[in-house]
């Protein structure tokens, strides 16, 4: 036995090698152009709000406005923090909530925290209730189309 004297490789002209490696960095600055991030935002997994725009969202109040006699019609809260027999806690602070206190209630869960606690709690990055770990924020609807996988 010996080595075979004939080749069994294929060459590949350098002008198709030099047009793939075209094509892939066309393709690459496609991608990046279709998936880059709108202005003032970061590029995350589930585009997470930034801290600003989520207290901006959730303006803080009185606490004596959230007391049952003080109600406004509207949907009632699932976990009410207002209302119940035992007095209101911040769960950040573990302090109880007075009626001149200045809170934030959250968009989903509507519990509510001192304002200083729950911006505390926003700064972190944290973008879920320090109680029941629901989104702060309602979720925002949907895009349609093709295009709305990469945003």
């Amino acid at each position: 036995m010996g080595f075979p004297l004939v080749s069994y490789c294929v060459s590949v002209p350098k002008p198709v090698i030099a047009f793939c490696k075209l094509l892939a960095v066309i393709k690459h600055a496609l991608l990046l152009a279709l998936c880059r991030a709108p202005p003032g935002r970061s590029v995350t997994a589930d585009s997470a709000p930034l801290p600003e725009d989520v207290k901006e969202r959730l303006p803080a109040v009185e606490f004596r406005s959230l007391l049952p006699q003080a109600r406004r019609p509207g949907p009632p809260c699932r976990d009410a923090v207002v209302g119940a027999a035992a007095p209101a806690t911040c769960i950040v602070c573990l302090e109880r909530l007075e009626a001149a206190d200045e809170v934030r209630r959250l968009g989903n869960c509507a519990h509510a925290f001192h304002r200083g606690c729950i911006d505390g709690w926003i700064d972190l990055g944290r973008t879920t209730c320090p109680l029941c770990r629901s989104r702060l924020l309602p979720r925002p609807p949907a895009r349609a189309g093709l295009l709305a996988r990469f945003w």
